[in-house]
Order: C-alpha cells, then structure tokens, then sequence
C-alpha cells in the first residue's frame, strides 16, 4: 500500500511524532501532492515555493517510497553546498529514522574531490613537487591521512594550493582501477561503491552537467531528477558547455612536462629531451600569445571576438605538434602506469589543443567567442573563452527528452507569478506549475525602505555613489551593524567602502575579496557591530537566520551589464528572432535576482528586519512595478525615522 505524503508531513503524522514544535505547513504538502502526481504520471513540474515552504521535505518524501518501492533511483541537483550540507546532514538522516524507512543515500561528488593514494606516494617518491612550501603542504597532507574517512579535499581542514592538489587528486585517465595496488583503500571506488547503492544521490548542477559532458560516466543510472535552487541552471549549463583555454591552464600543463625553473617534471623523469625543447617553444609562443591578446582587451576586462580572423592560430599548430610527440611516446612506455601517465598528459593536451581550435577558428556560429583578463597574485588570468548563445535547445534534447520525471524548484523562479521566462530560459515545455507564496508575515516580519531623491544611476553614476556612501551611512546608525549591503560591481563596493571606512563609524566592516566567503560569513554570524559589503556571491545561497542579520541594503538594481558579451550577444539573439532584449531577458533576469537579495533576510518565522533599496528606478520606471510585484508584500516607506521606529518595536 503507498503511503501518501500528505499523511507524512500533516500534524500527527510520523514527521511531527519525531519533531518537536513541528507546525503542519499547506504550501509544503500542496507541493508534496504535486511532486507526488509529477512522480506517478512521468511528468515535469516546475514549483516556486517561497521561503519558509520546507520545499526538500515536500519533494524528499514523495521520492524515498517511490525510490525503495519501484527500487529506482534519484538525482538531486543543488547549486550550493549549503544546501547539499542541509540535505545530507540534516533532512535525508531525519527523514531515514523519522520514515522508519531503509533507504541509502549519498553525496556524489567529482573524481578530482580526492586523494589518489598512489599520486601521493609517486609525488613523494618521484619529487614531482618543486618548492619548499609545496613539500611542506604534501607533508601536511601525509600527516591528515589517519583521520580522513572519505579522503575528500575539504577533509583536510585547510585549502592545498592547486599545483599541490593536481599532483595528488584523482585523475579519470591516469587511474589504475583494478590493476591499482591501493584499489582496496581507494576513497573514490568506495565512494562509486556507495553510491550504487544508494536510492538518493545529492549532487551539484556542476557535477549533473559534468556527468552529460561526460557521456554519461561520472553517476551511476538514475530514473528521475530533482533541480533545487533552478533558478540558477541555465548559468551552469552554459559554463559547462562552453570552453576555455587560459595562460595559468597553458602553463601549468607545461610545467608538469618540463619546469625551467627547477628541471623537474614528466619528460625529465624518462629523459626525453627532444619533447622539453618542444614544450620550451610552446612556453615562449604562447608567453607572447597571451600577452597580445591583454593589449588588445586593454583597460577592458573583457573584449568580444566579432572577426572570423581576430586571431592567429599559430598556438593551435603547436599543442597540434606536441600531441603527435607524446603519441609517439606511448609506445616507448616502461610499464603500465608510465603509459596511462602518457595517456593522461595526451589527454590534456588533446583538450587544449581542441578548445584552441574552436575558439581560434569559431567553429561554431551559435556560440559567443571572447577574451577575458583577470588579476591574479603573480600576473595576470587571460583566458579564450566560448559558450553557447541559447542553452535552451541543449538543455530539452539532452535533459528534457531523457528523463522523466523531472522537478524543477527554487523560491525565485517567477515574474508577477509567471513562469514563462524561466521555462523558456531552459527550454521546457509542457510542464505543470506551482506557485507558492511563502507562509511568512513580511507584512510584520519585513519593512522595505525605499530611499527618497537618489539620482538615477544610469545618468549620472558619479553623483549616484556619493549619494549611496550618504544613503547607506544614515542606515548603519540606525543598525548598529547586522547588515549585508549589496553591491552589483567590485568597483562601487571599493568606492562605498573605502569612503565608509574613513569615517570610523565604529563598526566592524567585512568586504568580499578580502577572505573566502565562509570565512567572511562565519566572521559575520558570531561578530557583533558586523557590516558585509559583498557582490553577486552574496546575493543568494547564503543563509543568516536570527539577529545577526537585520538590514539588507541593495545599492542598485541587478540589471546585468549590456555589453558583457554573453549578455551582449544574447540580446542580438532575442532582436534576431523579433523579441524585446530588455523584457524577455534584462529585465526578468534581474527581477530573480533581486528576489534573490530579498530574501537573505527573513530565513525563519521569527526573523525582522529592513530591506532599504536606493535605486530610484523602482519609483521613476515604469518597469519599478513588476519589481515590487515580485516580491512579497511588505510595508514600505521612504522615510527613516519610520526605519528606527521598526527596528526600536522588536529589539
């Protein structure tokens, strides 16, 4: 007999008989049915649940009967780890002992997550490490191994450099398998192993369109797949997609060849000399490659490709030439791990060799080409770069039409309930939708402060920062800290903070860029008098319940910037096929992402605080209204005495 869902999460039922202070929630089992119709009909189902909903208990319990009883198996596909770390710390263990169910589940992650113990006592052996500092990390890394249970890098309780990591993680092409004489204490084989077994797989929209990429080899067979946190596919898909070849990627590979600077690397080690001359021409073309193309983006960051001959295709010719060098070098192979070695690096060079090609000849007419230049601690990142222009069609005939069912959730996925941007975003048709507000009371919990007589900041955007430095200063002191302030570019965060700053207003300031993000958080959460100034990474995936967080301030509406150019050329698509650039993408895309910001601040039934919006377009535009209409409906006001008496009635 099945079970329904809407027994399970109802008061009464086995989630509230193992819950304390469980409250029976409408919206999560108006979702739980939907899931569970989705499920029995082989059907799509798209849900915007709003915070609050409990959408992963809504969709997880529908799927552990449907998985132990039909003995199928299921994908859940997050975009950040927060998420990942709740469903498998928190939900999947409580819904096993609450369900009385014997079901396995698994975190699956990418082979290059974990320690390979054979490249770890060849690194030693061998010396493949060429600095001190390095010989120090693998020493460090020796040292862990006895308290490591998965072999997983974010075991080891620091972040190993990524020349350290590579020399040591598991490579798809130079393992052993069977043949391995570590196969019994291989961490990933357990980790395959697990996972066969395993009726639930969590993973990361990365991994999920890695495994596509793939030809399918990275997970095991799956039936049905959940999308949370949807709203972010069509960013990964088109990541995943694309390529890219940089001047690090160029170099690192030639280094792990042949170093000049400490004569180590592959080709020392069975002392071919003719292949180090080799790669030693390539290292000095593609020096001087990489810098050519840094003058010509300039003070740019980045530069579209638009001209069939933009480029030389000199460096293409030349990995073109070292490949055919190490295919003759298979047949001189000592043993069989020297082989696969030589397998390994081919593979490599194979990879950059056809992503050169792609990019340097734009081989395809539906993909967008451009050079990318970034800083970084010892010169420059530039890098080629390629991604497809509409991931749509992709998306429908290598997800859509293989597997069914599919959910697609997310608390942001509509425009004034809509659903039609989204679907068409990522090419889905025939699908049902859902929509559920959340059962929060942003009328209570949530004042929305709209700041009177802000320039507009696309006329004058010097005029805009000043104001904003004033704007957002006047709100602090009412604050006292527990704010996010949200930025849509590195350059005005800088301006905003370093005048702030200056004006020692006695509260602890956090930038992104100073510390990785969990740090910065972690910093922020235990902090008093903490202020976060932070860009897109913080817009979304980051969850601060409570009063360490009681004001989100957004400088500036999201709209993505026009002539970036994938944003760029997308909009010449959309004009291309008589659609309006500015309604069908600009616009609804940055809805999402201010829905997004929105919604850091109310994380419980329990949390209050002021969302303050600076940017004046919400009242002067037309447009403002479908912003507003998007969000929940909270109280609003342009005043901030109204700000400190809000904030007074509930500290």
């Amino acid at each position: 007999m099945r079970v329904k869902a809407e027994e399970i999460l109802k008061n009464g039922g086995l989630i509230s008989q193992n819950l304390s202070h469980y409250e029976q929630r409408s919206e999560q089992i108006q979702m739980a049915k939907a899931v569970e119709e989705g499920i029995s009909r082989k059907k799509y189902l798209v849900v915007e649940a709003g915070t609050g909903v409990g959408k992963s208990l809504a969709y997880l319990v529908p799927f552990i009967y449907w998985t132990v009883q039909e003995k199928k198996r299921v994908v859940i596909s997050t975009y950040t780890k927060t998420l990942q770390e709740q469903l498998i710390k928190k939900d999947l263990p409580f819904l096993k002992k609450a369900l009385g169910i014997d079901f396995h589940f698994a975190l699956a992650l990418g082979g290059e997550n974990y320690l390979c113990l054979r490249k770890m006592e060849g690194a030693r052996l061998y010396e493949l490490l060429d600095t001190p500092g390095e010989i120090r990390e693998l020493e460090k890394i020796f040292s862990r191994l006895p308290d490591l249970k998965e072999g997983l890098k974010l075991e080891l309780g620091f972040e190993p450099s990524s020349r350290v990591w590579e020399k040591i993680c598991r490579e798809s092409e130079v393992c052993l398998n069977k043949r391995c004489p570590f196969q019994k204490r291989c961490y990933y084989l357990r980790a395959k192993i697990k996972e066969t077994h395993s009726q639930i797989l969590v993973v990361n929209h990365h991994l999920f369109f890695a495994h596509l990429s793939s030809e399918e080899k990275v997970l095991p067979p799956f039936n049905a797949v959940v999308f949370d946190e949807a709203h972010n596919l069509e960013e990964v898909a088109t990541s995943f997609l694309g390529v890219k070849v940089s001047n690090y990627q160029v170099n690192n590979f030639l280094d792990s060849l042949f170093n000049p600077r400490t004569h180590k690397g592959f080709l020392t080690r069975i002392n071919n000399l003719n292949t180090e001359k080799q790669v030693n021409k390539i290292r000095k073309f593609s020096e001087s490659f990489f810098s050519n193309l840094q003058k010509k983006v300039g003070e740019e960051k980045k530069l579209r490709i638009k001209e069939k001959e933009f480029l030389p295709c000199g460096l293409y010719n030349l990995f073109l030439e070292l490949s055919i060098f190490l295919e003759s070098l298979k047949e001189r192979a000592k043993d069989e791990e020297e082989r696969l070695e030589i397998l390994s690096y081919l593979a490599r060079c194979h990879k950059i060799e056809d992503n050169l090609k792609m990019i340097l000849k734009q081989e395809r007419d539906d993909y967008i080409y451009w050079i990318e230049v970034a800083p970084a601690k010892r010169k420059n990142k530039c890098s080629l770069c390629a991604a497809p222009v509409d991931i749509s069609k992709e998306l429908k005939k290598r997800v859509f039409n293989e597997v069914k069912p599919i959910i697609l959730t997310s608390a942001t996925l509509t425009i004034r309930r809509n659903f039609n941007y989204f679907k068409e975003r990522i090419g889905l048709d025939n699908a049902k939708e859902l929509y559920l507000a959340s059962p929060f009371n942003y009328r209570e919990q949530v004042l929305l402060y709209l700041s009177p007589h802000m320039p507009d900041p696309w006329r004058d955007s010097l005029l805009y920062s000043s104001r904003v430095v004033e704007e957002v200063e006047k709100i602090l002191y009412i604050m006292k800290g527990s704010t996010f302030v949200l930025f849509t570019s590195f350059k005005m965060l800088n301006q905003v903070y370093e005048e702030l700053d200056k004006r020692f207003l006695g509260l602890n300031f956090l930038k992104q860029g100073d510390k990785p993000r969990y740090q910065l958080l972690e910093r922020f959460k235990k902090g008093k008098e903490m202020v976060l100034f932070g860009t897109n990474t913080f817009w979304q995936g980051v969850d601060v319940p409570g009063k360490a967080l009681r004001c989100v301030i957004i400088t500036k509406l999201p709209f993505s910037v026009p002539h970036e150019p994938i944003v760029e050329a997308r909009l010449e698509f959309l004009k291309a096929h008589n659609k309006n650039p500015f309604l069908c993408y600009q616009l609804p895309q940055a809805i999402i992402l201010l829905k997004q910001g929105f919604g850091r601040l109310v994380r419980s039934k329990e949390d209050r605080g002021v969302v303050a919006i600076l940017d004046p377009r919400l009242r002067t535009r037309d447009y403002g209204k479908i912003f507003l209409e998007s969000l929940p409906p909270t109280r609003i006001t342009s005043t901030l005495d109204e700000v400190e008496e809000f904030i007074r009635s509930y500290l």
